[in-house]
């Protein structure tokens, strides 16, 4: 019988050693995660991540310094908040992992809001738009001045492969022979007029107005308020950075008020925008 109570009392350990641990533990109450921008604050140093693309971002390759439009607007949001700023290149592919592993607490590349970016990372308000323009060659005589001037037949228009431009040409300028050239050089279209390959190349208007800065052979056109398919260029944070998120919205609309951001601009030869364009009724050129 000894033994017999021994097991049982073994037996009975057991089984309440298994209910209690089955037993939910209690909650304990976790200290509230720090934002990222406290953490900005309490460190004294933002870490942002950047694109070089000129004039948004260009860096001197001899020192390795910074400027442009957003490093400029970096800056002077650092200084109010009395800290300092370091810097991260990265790559449009790269930028949202960048974010997400921490690596700098917000990226100020030159990244066009889309509908899959925007499933990965927030957005602030637009900072500029941008839209694209074409090169023509100088010595020639075609001049346009809207986009229906493209659609004459046989115009040969160079675009990149698999950008935005090639399904605009297709789908509202059926007439035209259009050059889609493979790989990811920006220039390429505008290098096919260059050589006579293509009548005009389209391209973001900052890329065209760089190149046909260094190329006088080849014109701008179709700049300023003739610009086709303006797009918003806008900053990005964590998709959970709500705070953040918040600060660089109140921050972007103060530069734009203040007058500050027209500044920036105007420091550096490109047409851009710091405001919301003027929309017009869909299948129209703006005037």
């Amino acid at each position: 019988m000894k033994l017999e109570k021994v097991v049982f009392l073994i037996a009975t350990l057991t089984l309440l050693s298994v209910s209690g641990c089955d037993r939910a533990p209690q909650a304990r109450s976790s200290p509230p995660q720090t934002d990222t921008l406290q953490r900005i604050i309490d460190r004294g140093e933002m870490r942002v991540g950047y694109l070089v693309w000129a004039p948004c971002v260009q860096r001197d390759e001899r020192t390795g310094d910074l400027s442009g439009i957003y490093p400029d607007m970096v800056r002077e949001i650092a200084k109010g908040l009395n800290v300092k700023t370091t810097w991260h290149e990265t790559t449009l592919a790269n930028f949202a992992a960048g974010l997400k592993s921490g690596q700098f607490d917000f990226c100020v590349g030159a990244t066009f809001i889309t509908i899959p970016r925007a499933a990965a990372v927030a957005f602030t308000q637009p900072v500029t738009y941008v839209g694209n323009s074409g090169v023509v060659r100088t010595d020639g005589g075609f001049r346009p001045t809207s986009i229906k001037d493209l659609g004459k037949p046989g115009l040969k228009i160079a675009v990149l492969q698999g950008q935005a431009l090639e399904e605009y040409c297709q789908r509202h300028l059926p007439e035209a022979e259009l050059l889609a050239i493979a790989g990811g050089d920006l220039t390429a279209p505008l290098v096919a007029v260059t050589s006579g390959r293509a009548d005009i190349g389209l391209m973001n208007t900052v890329t065209v107005a760089a190149y046909a800065k260094e190329h006088p052979e080849v014109t701008p056109v179709l700049m300023g308020g003739k610009q086709v398919e303006m797009l918003p260029l806008a900053w990005s944070v964590r998709a959970t950075d709500d705070g953040l998120l918040r600060f660089l919205d109140a921050s972007i609309t103060y530069l734009k008020a203040t007058g500050r951001l027209e500044q920036y601009q105007e420091k550096y030869e490109v047409q851009l925008l710091y405001d919301t364009p003027r929309l017009h009724a869909a299948g129209q050129d703006s005037e």
